[in-house]
């Protein structure tokens, strides 16, 4: 067997295999033998059919099947001999399959790449630092108190943060676009639940006086029929509400289970969960800062086939999250355009080959003690920690994916042991709802 290798564009190449014809034939002449004892062809009993008729009628299909089957084998041997480890199946052309000729095949693929660690000695590295106070306490109490607001019907003209119970329908000109008619909507003014304009528009509203509001959509709207349109909206109001803030007492701690203790025990159980929750995220965010300090020390190509299949696995996300479906083998996602995922897909599968380099190169393992003690973590933090406990532990998958989780942590420790740690302070809102601009790109 003769083997070339071509290096081609970046990570991509080419690899050229020619089986000797002797093996072919060989394989060939004993799949015609086999099939000639029990081939039924006109004019001939089942079997009894001359091998050399045997051979005009099925030699060429036989030598496909053959070159065929032994393209997985043959390539396999051809990439493992040079040392190439393709990064997804390779595209393979059959370039000569003549009787009596060698049988030639070529092969397109992308390699993984070659990584070199470098290390981020005392680099500098801005690690955020946050936590819970009394008044980030109060301000989840009140938002609490304003998610359980009790509504009364009031009899005047709709204001800021009243709720409204509305018939509607929308135009384009004079005609009435799809989508764009209800009855008896509920919806409450402040919510930015609408597009832009609709909610302030109903301000001023009342019952029992039809009206009409003009609206222009924002120019990203996602309806290609509607982006950029000005259109009117015919509105007419059955229901004014005004919401008015429930009392912070025992009985609205007990709308959160907390039976006993009142409002002191809600607060603490307000500031565990706030605290658990900050800690995650803060974590969160400082690992993504390390990777991204790493990422950039070590620039390589990325094989497009893995950004590809990346883009695929995040459309699929997308999907699922827009549309709440359960996934299925046979399900149709919708063809997201792929610039929206491009770049968060090439940032995925670059740190991905760099932190596995990054493990192998550093001898990394993720204890199991230190498994179980994030699942434990996590677990503190339902009311049946047992349960969760066992889900994690019943399926290896969910178990590879703590592992996975402490693995990272492990990879930030010990990128952190070396570098140059710059301590950032931020308060609770701006970690837990940063500005869009500031999100990390691995959010």
């Amino acid at each position: 067997m003769q083997v070339s290798v071509e290096t081609l564009k970046g990570l991509e190449r080419k690899i050229t295999v020619s089986v000797p014809s002797e093996k072919v034939e060989e394989e060939v002449s004993l799949r015609l033998r086999n099939l000639a004892r029990k081939a039924k062809l006109d004019g001939y009993r089942p079997g009894k059919a001359p091998l050399s008729v045997v051979q005009t009628r099925y030699s060429d299909s036989v030598r496909q099947d053959v070159a065929r089957e032994m393209v997985q084998p043959t390539l396999f041997e051809a990439l493992e001999n040079n040392k190439l480890m393709p990064a997804g199946y390779p595209d393979v052309e059959i370039e000569n399959l003549e009787k009596g000729k060698d049988f030639t095949y070529s092969a397109m693929f992308e390699i993984f790449p070659e990584i070199k660690i470098n290390e981020l000695n005392q680099n500098e590295i801005e690690q955020i630092k946050a936590e819970v106070t009394d008044s980030d306490i109060e301000d989840m109490l009140t938002k609490l108190r304003g998610q359980n607001k009790e509504w009364h019907e009031v009899n005047r003209a709709i204001a800021d943060g009243d709720k409204a119970v509305i018939d509607f329908e929308g135009f384009i000109g004079d005609e009435p676009f799809e989508g764009g008619k209800a009855t008896d909507f509920e919806i409450v003014i402040g919510s930015n639940s609408m597009i832009p304009g609709f909610e302030s528009s109903l301000i001023g509203g009342k019952e029992g006086k039809p009206f009409e509001i003009s609206v222009k959509f924002p120019e990203d709207y996602g309806h290609d029929a509607l982006a950029g349109k000005d259109s009117t909206f015919k509105i007419t109001v059955h229901k004014v509400m005004e919401g008015r803030l429930p009392e912070l007492d025992d009985a609205f701690a007990e709308k959160f289970n907390i039976k006993e203790g009142g409002v002191d025990a809600l607060r603490k159980d307000i500031k565990e969960n706030m605290v658990r929750e900050l800690e995650r995220r803060v974590g969160s965010v400082n690992r993504e800062r390390i990777f991204d300090k790493l990422l950039a020390a070590n620039d390589f190509d990325v094989p497009a086939v893995l950004i590809d299949q990346e883009i695929e696995n995040l459309k699929h996300d997308m999907f699922h999250r827009l549309f709440g479906h359960e996934h299925h083998e046979n399900e149709q996602i919708p063809d997201f355009p792929r610039i929206l995922f491009e770049e968060k897909a090439k940032r995925r599968v670059q740190l991905g080959l760099l932190f596995s380099e990054y493990v192998k190169a550093h001898e990394l393992v993720a204890e199991p003690a230190r498994v179980d003690a994030m699942i434990e973590k996590f677990a503190s933090a339902y009311e049946h920690p047992d349960e969760l406990r066992d889900w994690y532990k019943g399926d290896k998958e969910r178990i590879g994916e703590v592992e996975a989780l402490v693995m990272e942590e492990i990879v930030a420790e010990k990128i952190s042991a070396n570098a140059k740690l710059i301590e950032k302070k931020a308060s609770y809102d701006e970690v837990m709802n940063p500005k869009q601009d500031n999100e990390t790109k691995g959010e």
